[in-house]
């Protein structure tokens, strides 16, 4: 017999993003939504999408209570139960989620969470079996009392709800109050440090997450907690002691991207490219937060960026350079953007895969030879005597793309140092040699200086992590 899934909320005040939320479910044996104190809304629109909205629950500045509260509201022939918050929704097909619960054999399954700002990513159980064993703990931060670690391939993105600006001081509210009633508690310690962080008090933040550094036998956590701590130390100007606190959390975990990312940042200069090397090669493997770019953006982030108005004279120095480097030889621009190398080359072609960029490209230079491409395909690679790629290997697989153009040929393209939501990787001279299948000619530097990037300008002048490399190259035989 098929298992029955419902799906359990608890809602307050949703009105702007519930819709969007019960939309990905659709389809499930049950919808609960329990409402606990709502003044929009908000329950108007659960009752379009299910006759089990509930009142009756007043909200106790408790998670767990509410959403044991709710799970209670549950129909007993309901055999798994996923929870989902209004303010989230559901990637995958919901056809996906019945087939992980039909072959599943533990009492709880992860579900991978991730930020609609920043694609912060972490892995957390959501979808459990309706039995009693299974319930929700913690007053803020709550979690199911069971993790049985087993990993899906269902994806829930979270955003931030517009209903969290009427009560923005919630979660330390309740971490405090479960302190004072708790003085053993330790894993509220850890969030209270991240909340005094983001109200900006520094020194609190430290001190609590001493604190809870002192009770945690969490491994994951503590490495985390150890780089929020590095981050509150480098706030107050204690940049020794920061960056020891972040080798802390490489101490226990030598894989965590982040806390090489800091040390890049934060140590001295001579060395930040060997830590952003390190960076490169670490995979944040067992971290709990995942705050690094693993996968492709689409068109559409692209399409959307090239709508707004781009202003690439910070870009200026780095594409003069290239122009001087090819001389009149035909280039092909893979991933041409905007075009803007076009200025100063004569015999220039190129393609972008967002239609947006060559639409602009068009009316802005008809007279430029540019079409719509995937960078993943052949067949755009047309003949030329130099191929050049500018701030493009960073975002994409760049082994696959250096395949696509011949062999013997020149290669110019520029890469960053830098990390930026969009980016899968970043470079240093010693990861190019490393990871690259080509015979460099020269690399340039150009330092961020001045809010330009400019040739071989002092690193100190700016800031000493950010810098572009552009290499001369021919793809290797």
């Amino acid at each position: 017999m098929k298992k029955k899934l419902a799906v359990v909320m608890i809602v307050k005040n949703e009105e702007e993003l519930l819709s969007r939320c019960l939309d990905s479910i659709k389809g499930v044996d049950e919808i609960v939504v329990c409402d606990t104190g709502s003044e929009d809304n908000t329950v108007e629109i659960a009752k379009q999408y299910t006759d089990k909205v509930f009142t009756d629950y007043t909200w106790n500045d408790s998670f767990c209570e509410a959403r044991n509260h709710s799970k209670s509201k549950v129909s007993k022939d309901i055999d798994w139960i996923l929870t989902i918050d209004a303010d989230e929704y559901l990637v995958n097909p919901i056809e996906d989620v019945y087939k992980e619960i039909e072959k599943a054999t533990t009492d709880t399954l992860r579900v991978r969470l991730e930020a609609e700002a920043n694609k912060e990513v972490h892995v957390f159980p959501r979808l459990y079996r309706n039995i009693p064993e299974i319930y929700w703990v913690n007053n803020v931060h709550n979690l199911l009392n069971k993790d049985d670690r087993s990993e899906t391939e269902l994806k829930i993105v979270y955003g931030y709800s517009p209903a969290h600006k009427k009560d923005p001081d919630r979660e330390m509210r309740i971490l405090l109050k479960t302190i004072a009633d708790n003085p053993d508690s330790v894993r509220e310690r850890y969030y209270l440090g991240k909340a005094f962080f983001k109200k900006g008090l520094w020194q609190k933040s430290v001190d609590m997450l001493d604190e809870y550094l002192k009770r945690s036998k969490f491994l994951m956590e503590k490495e985390d907690a150890y780089l929020q701590r590095a981050r509150a130390l480098a706030k107050l100007g204690n940049f020794d002691e920061a960056c020891n606190s972040a080798l802390m959390a490489l101490k226990y975990n030598a894989n965590f991207k982040e806390a090489l990312f800091f040390l890049a940042d934060h140590m001295d200069w001579q060395n930040a490219d060997r830590w952003l090397s390190f960076a490169e090669l670490a995979d944040n493997r067992n971290i709990l937060f995942n705050r690094t770019s693993t996968t492709e953006k689409g068109e559409e982030y692209y399409n959307e960026l090239f709508n707004k108005d781009t202003n690439m004279s910070r870009y200026t120095d780095i594409l003069k350079k290239i122009g001087e480097l090819v001389e009149d030889k035909k280039v092909l621009d893979i991933g041409c953007g905007l075009a803007e190398a076009s200025k100063y080359i004569d015999n220039y072609s190129g393609f972008d895969f967002s239609n947006n960029a060559i639409e602009k490209v068009k009316a802005k230079y008809p007279e430029l030879d540019v079409w719509v491409g995937d960078a993943y395909e052949e067949k755009n690679y047309k003949d030329a005597d130099i191929y050049m790629s500018t701030e493009v290997l960073e975002h994409v697989d760049d082994l696959e793309i250096i395949k696509n153009i011949p062999k013997g040929k020149r290669f110019i393209f520029s890469v960053p140092s830098f990390r930026d939501p969009s980016h899968l990787r970043i470079y240093t001279e010693d990861l190019i040699k490393l990871r690259l299948p080509i015979d460099i000619q020269n690399i340039y530097r150009f330092n961020w200086v001045s809010n330009r990037w400019k040739l071989n300008g002092n690193p100190n002048a700016g800031h000493i992590s950010l810098y572009i490399l552009l290499v001369d190259s021919f793809i290797k035989k």
